[in-house]
């Protein structure tokens, strides 16, 4: 495993039990959550490859896919098999989250 992999699980894990649940919020429809989830790991995981140097050489275009994808998956396998069953990813978005609007 690499070092770029290496962070990419580490930054997903802190994405799924603490960032997310304070931008998720308890009201919002799956389909939204599940484009917040995927619009911040592409952001996460760019900024992971770029800040490990991963966009140095000619393999940049495969070094953000696969740092993406990494952060992704481990954002939602963390989400799914540490966050929720926890209750601290619920918790998080519950404290942090805005009244539900009045329709």
């Amino acid at each position: 495993m690499s070092d770029l992999q290496m962070w990419e699980l580490i930054v997903g894990f802190l994405s799924a039990t603490l960032v997310l649940p304070m931008i998720q919020q308890p009201h919002w429809s799956s389909r939204r959550r599940c484009l917040v989830t995927v619009v911040y790991s592409i952001v996460a995981g760019l900024v992971t490859a770029y800040l490990t140097g991963a966009f140095a050489g000619v393999h940049d275009v495969h070094a953000a896919i696969s740092s993406v994808l990494w952060t992704l998956l481990s954002a939602i396998g963390f989400y799914k098999g540490v966050g929720q069953p926890s209750g601290i990813s619920p918790a998080i978005e519950n404290a942090t989250s805005a009244p539900e609007p009045v329709r």
